[in-house]
């Protein structure tokens, strides 16, 4: 039986646990608009006014401790579960993509296609990292992240971009995924352009930016939705420090190890702030 719909997956996913704590069973499917829709389960139908009533006092204080720290004591939230079952749901996904994570995509696409049509990299001199005397064109230090040089740069950077990305902005909101973007983007090609020079381009930097951000917020607050593997963590540590010893080619090491740090920094703080609020 349906019960509510939230627009931010993780409290229905903490509700969820929540409840089963109580030995009743909900479960949470995905709307056109990729809305996160509660039922509860035909078994406990007889308990439903008392959900109903548990249901209101969780709406009203969706951050109490009794609700979270039901999800801290699992090893892997409901809302973790879920993603191992979310193809079905990709063109919800697709559709309901939050608008930072759908722009900063189709610019990306959209520079890469005008790339291949023209063959010309004289948007370098507009949107490439500026050199000494250029300082006035201020909007050069983040848009090297729009710049793709290939095929497979921009689906592997867009892939990432996409999903953690995406799930920042639907669980944290657009301004923290624009705080990200934005701060790791100047950081980042700041770092890049001091040890190589202004010739580079790609989102990488804020990738892996959104890989430390959310693997450590989501170590430290599991209740908060995020989920990042352990494994793809490490597998993100292993492919940078192939990258320093030359076997990927020439790549943005220095990029991507600012925008880990970038996003590692940012989550420490964030969770700092919250737990200091909850003090």
């Amino acid at each position: 039986m349906y019960l509510i719909s939230f627009k931010e997956a993780q409290f229905a996913y903490t509700f969820m646990d929540y409840m089963a704590s109580k030995g009743v069973r909900l479960h949470v499917e995905l709307d056109s608009q990729g809305n996160s829709q509660l039922f509860l389960a035909e078994q406990d139908l007889d308990k439903l006014e008392w959900v109903k009533s548990e249901l209101q006092q969780f709406v009203r204080q969706p951050q109490d401790k009794r609700y979270t720290e039901v999800t801290w004591q699992q090893t892997k939230p409901s809302y973790f579960k879920a993603g191992k079952k979310s193809i079905g749901h990709l063109l919800p996904n697709i559709m309901s993509a939050g608008p930072i994570t759908m722009t900063v995509s189709l610019v990306c696409i959209a520079l890469y296609i005008m790339l291949l049509l023209t063959g010309s990299l004289n948007m370098l001199l507009y949107l490439g990292y500026p050199v000494p005397g250029e300082s006035a064109q201020f909007w050069r230090y983040i848009t090297p992240i729009f710049i793709h040089f290939s095929l497979m740069h921009i689906i592997f950077n867009l892939m990432w971009w996409w999903y953690l990305g995406g799930m920042v902005e639907k669980l944290r909101g657009k301004f923290k995924l624009l705080e990200i973007t934005i701060v790791a983007g100047v950081l980042s090609n700041y770092a890049q352009a001091a040890i190589s020079g202004p010739d580079f381009g790609g989102l990488s930097g804020v990738v892996y930016a959104l890989m430390g951000y959310v693997w450590l917020y989501s170590e430290r607050l599991p209740s908060s939705g995020l989920y990042f593997e352990r494994a793809m963590i490490v597998i993100a540590v292993l492919w940078l420090v192939a990258g320093y010893i030359g076997l990927l080619g020439p790549i943005a090491n220095t990029a991507h190890s600012v925008g880990l740090v970038v996003g590692l920094l940012l989550a420490a703080k964030d969770i700092w702030l919250l737990k200091s609020h909850r003090r």
